[in-house]
């Protein structure tokens, strides 16, 4: 008879050689490396951008415990539950990068990657940059390649300057970097912030145009000509590759040589019509205006407000497949796919902005997009076409809406002809958009809400200091890079002209014009920017920075009707 202990020995040492020293090794190597990731990069990755880090936490912790559950106690083949306790590892971190991914809160340039070839690229770039020390940026000129100067000469320390303002626009999340002389000896370099101009830094004069004709050299343009207004493109990216569009505009001046850079222009005016921002209201309003296909509509903003971008998004509401549509422009900004693009050329001699625009409208397109109004030719040359066959959408410098149709007006010098030719009018301004992470609530008192004109039941605004809270210390908020503002969100007035507006406009009767808008329940800039505040899209001091400007004057034929009362300005 066999000793039930020796029985229990020999069974457990069979037990042990089956189970196999290097399968728990496996396992316990696996979710370490897995508690390390979630421990080390996730969680501090999720406060970084003030993810909801506890409910994150306790996901992977759920994930963990599936895991456990499925190698340890599922009654299968270790070769079966292994993968699948990878599996379920693995989506714990491929779901939190997706999501990271998809967040607003997370820059572009902070997005992760498992792309090779830009990995691969970074390490070239950082290899490039030891190299070359100071310079880390390609630049692609519409020739070729600009290679890069040799270090220790004036060119490499030039390069090496436009690398250094380019780069401090970049990671201001600038869109547009000027350079323009501010004194007799020193150029300023600013840059666009959604839509705030920013100062970068201050140059010696005699660099700056230095720099200036750098940049002019990567985009092709004659560094000789300094007195006209000249445009072109490049490309740049930091390491190997070139992939950002840029387009250069110099010109001389009095004051000196200036430049404009806009970045990724094409990227600036791919919004659609129901992408720009508009009320529900006010989106059946331009669908009416669009499906009518008759007259003018003007499209009104001051600079550097979206006027082109809109001006695109109403260009693309129209089919360029079954219809004839073309623009008139100074300097397009990105082709737009079954679109005619007329480029209006004004150092040829004999140019005329209104010829062109006349010689288009006579040929009967469905749409035509005129990207200005330069001067009081070309709008009688509008007012006058053939406005049963043709919808003109005419970009116009101006402050509001009824400020766009003052304008138009008096550029005709006819009230009613003026008046017969409109068919609406589309008016914006652009807000900064509040950051998700900085944007504080309050109560706004029943005397704030009286001088703001908002109902009396609104419980909730918001504002910024441009600061979170980190480990119980305030710190800059690193999304909106401590501005409290990121992106941009637009406030509209969108009015279908009719026969009773048309009256309105050829007696030269605002005042009615406005109520009519009114009564027709059609919010102004205004109305629409306080309906923005309401919502939490951006601030009441934001409102009144941008329209409060108005009311100091405006050389673009702003009208009053949608400038904020005084007593707004102090609230």
């Amino acid at each position: 008879m066999t000793d039930p202990s020796q029985i229990t020995l020999s069974t457990l040492a069979a037990g042990l050689i089956m189970v196999s020293l290097w399968k728990p090794l496996l396992v316990i190597a696996a979710f370490t490396a897995w508690a390390w990731v979630v421990s080390t990069i996730l969680d501090k990755d999720a406060a970084r951008w003030y993810f909801k880090r506890q409910a994150w936490n306790v996901g992977h912790m759920m994930a963990g415990i599936v895991a456990a559950a499925i190698v340890l106690a599922a009654p299968l083949s270790f070769f079966i539950t292994f993968p699948l306790m990878l599996f379920v590892l693995g989506g714990d971190l491929g779901l939190y990068v997706f999501l990271r991914n998809r967040d607003s809160r997370v820059p572009e340039k902070f997005r992760w990657s498992l792309d090779l070839e830009k990995v691969a690229e970074a390490r070239a770039s950082k290899k490039s940059s030891r190299a070359t020390k100071g310079i880390t940026m390609a630049f692609e000129t519409p020739t070729g390649r600009l290679p890069s100067p040799e270090p220790e000469t004036p060119q490499y320390e030039i390069r090496v300057a436009a690398e250094t303002l380019l780069s401090a626009t970049i990671d201001l999340r600038g869109s547009q970097l000027d350079i323009t002389p501010i004194r007799k000896d020193s150029y300023g370099a600013t840059c666009l912030v959604d839509g705030l101009r920013t100062p970068i830094e201050q140059i010696p004069a005699q660099q700056a145009v230095a720099i200036i004709d750098f940049f002019k050299v990567a985009a092709g343009l004659d560094t000789e000509d300094r007195r006209r207004k000249l445009s072109g493109r490049m490309k740049f990216g930091v390491g190997q590759t070139a992939t950002t569009d840029a387009k250069v505009t110099t010109m001389g001046t009095s004051s000196g040589l200036t430049m404009s850079m806009v970045i990724d222009p094409e990227a600036q005016v791919q919004r659609r019509a129901e992408d720009l921002g508009m009320q529900p209201g006010q989106l059946e309003e331009l669908r009416r205006i669009v499906e009518d296909g008759t007259g003018v509509v003007l499209l009104a903003a001051p600079p550097d407000n979206g006027r082109t971008n809109t001006m695109y998004a109403m260009v693309r509401a129209h089919d360029a497949y079954i219809s004839n549509v073309q623009t008139i422009e100074f300097e397009p900004e990105a082709p737009i796919e079954g679109v005619r693009a007329n480029v209006f050329d004004p150092q040829e001699d004999g140019a005329e902005f209104s010829t062109l625009v006349r010689s288009i409208l006579r040929r009967d397109p469905d749409v035509v997009a005129i990207a200005e109004l330069p001067d009081d030719e070309t709008a009688k040359t509008i007012a006058r076409a053939d406005h049963q066959h043709t919808r003109t959408y005419l970009s116009v410098r101006a402050d509001t809406a009824l400020g766009a149709i003052q304008a138009y007006c008096r550029a005709v010098g006819d009230q009613e002809l003026a008046a017969k030719s409109l068919r609406g009018v589309i008016a914006q301004r652009m807000l900064r958009r509040l950051s998700e992470n900085a944007k504080i609530p309050f109560q706004p008192t029943p005397e704030m809400l009286k001088k703001l004109g908002l109902p009396a039941e609104v419980r909730t605004l918001y504002r910024t200091e441009g600061k979170v809270l980190i480990k119980d210390k305030l710190e800059p908020d690193p999304v909106s890079g401590g501005t409290g503002y990121f992106g941009q969100v637009g406030a509209f007035a969108v009015h279908m002209i009719d026969d009773e507006a048309q009256k309105l406009i050829a007696s030269n009767d605002m005042t009615g014009l406005r109520s009519l808008f009114r009564q027709r329940k059609q919010p102004s800039i205004n109305t629409a920017a306080m309906q923005l505040v309401v919502k939490g899209d951006t601030s009441v001091e934001e409102v009144l920075r941008v329209l409060h400007n108005q009311s100091k004057g405006s050389s673009s034929g702003g009208s009053s009707e949608e400038r904020p009362k005084p007593a707004e300005a102090t609230a």
